[in-house]
């Protein structure tokens, strides 16, 4: 294991931010590692999503045939496949990964060691026939309809959670508290931002910045591109600084839904599990899980499980009335 060394200047720190949405690409590149994985090593929480997947043999076929050679669990896979223009939604990904140049496509995919049985595939697509990357576009997109696309809303929720605790700690404690927040996963020694990788490596910034992309699928360990000359990302595993207790809430919403919903709503603003809600509130997990209960109902916050614990995170329009609340109370 080797360690990335992402060089910032003053310029890089202005330019850096967290994407609001998950990379659609992206989770659809981690998670086929995650079904090429040994299961014994991965979170427990993703064996529903296995579960979940279609269980007839042509999908799981297009899968081992098609999408598993070109992204390689623990291995490098191409670039092209994890566009920028991925955050933009999954259309504009696969457009752009459809439209890769073919003399790129070829480079890429001449670094990639495919799987047993798998390399005349590589080998065809490197060719850069049309058929061939219209088999590549098909099975992305029915890959994402089938095994992605259900799982979006609780994704986004995931994501979305990630993305409001991390830019607050941006705007309390500026750029070097947000990078320094991000451990272990990611390791600030200004002006370095270490990631470990398969091999050592500088990448520098040059005032390009850098856009950090929170991700579901990746639960293990943060990534970059393998061009240092394409638009600087780095993919970390979505997580969090636990459950704070929460500032008291506004008496408008308190008023509305109660002073315990409020400052539970303040609390999930972060993400939660039950008992970190429960102790937040100082109040028992069974009553935690009620008012919770009534939270969801609203249309306030999304729940799932995840093992044994249960995770709380608000929806838009749960985000929408904690900030409208906020508002009016710093008015």
């Amino acid at each position: 294991m080797g360690t990335v060394r992402i060089h910032f200047t003053a310029a890089d720190l202005a330019r850096t931010h967290i994407a609001p949405e998950p990379d659609p690409l992206w989770e659809l590149m981690l998670s086929l590692h995650l079904l090429q994985g040994e299961k014994p090593r991965q979170p427990q929480y993703f064996a529903q999503w296995r579960r979940s997947l279609p269980r007839d043999e042509s999908f799981h076929q297009m899968i081992r045939t098609t999408l598993a050679p070109a992204a390689p669990a623990g291995a490098y896979f191409p670039d092209f496949m994890t566009p920028i223009e991925g955050l933009a939604g999954f259309e504009a990904g696969l457009e752009t990964v459809l439209s890769t140049p073919r003399q790129r496509m070829r480079r890429e995919l001449d670094l990639v060691t495919p799987p047993r049985g798998s390399a005349a595939w590589i080998a065809a697509l490197a060719n850069g026939r049309a058929a061939d990357i219209a088999t590549l576009g098909a099975a992305m997109q029915t890959y994402y309809d089938r095994a992605l696309a259900p799982y979006w809303p609780t994704i986004r929720a995931r994501i979305r959670a990630e993305y409001l605790l991390r830019t607050r700690l941006h705007s309390d404690d500026g750029i070097s508290g947000l990078l320094g927040s991000l451990r272990p996963a990611l390791r600030w020694e200004p002006p370095v931002l270490e990631v470990n990788g398969p091999t050592s490596r500088d990448i520098h910034l040059n005032g390009r910045g850098l856009t950090l992309i929170p991700s579901y699928f990746n639960w293990h360990n943060p990534m970059t591109m393998y061009d240092p000359e394409l638009p600087p990302v780095v993919i970390y595993p979505s997580g969090r600084l636990g459950c704070p207790q929460p500032v008291a809430p506004g008496k408008g919403l308190a008023d509305l839904i109660g002073s315990t919903r409020a400052a539970g709503l303040e609390a999930i603003a972060n993400g939660c599990t039950t008992s970190e809600l429960a102790a937040a509130l100082s109040i028992s997990r069974s009553t935690a899980s009620e008012h919770a209960t009534v939270l969801r109902g609203a249309g306030l916050i999304t729940t799932e499980r995840q093992g044994l614990a249960v995770w709380h995170s608000l929806t838009a329009l749960g985000t929408a009335v904690l900030q409208g609340s906020r508002s009016r109370a710093n008015a």
